[in-house]
């Protein structure tokens, strides 16, 4: 459960950004390890129905 950090109240989570120009596509983070192996983690977002405020993530342990 995420706490939204202006208003406090809880966050609405895994939601996911769309390209309007490539409806297609997912956003993905590439994090490199130290022997330059690639980890794709896809980029999740957060919401606050309250304040509109709005969170990117990645859920790292999700594997």
């Amino acid at each position: 459960m995420r706490k939204c950090p202006r208003c406090h109240k809880e966050m609405k989570e895994d939601c996911y950004l769309k390209d309007e120009a490539q409806p297609i596509s997912d956003y993905t983070i590439i994090e490199k390890d130290e022997d330059y192996k690639k980890k794709n983690h896809p980029l999740k977002v957060a919401i606050c129905n309250t304040c509109g405020y709005v969170e990117f993530y990645v859920d790292v342990n999700e594997d």
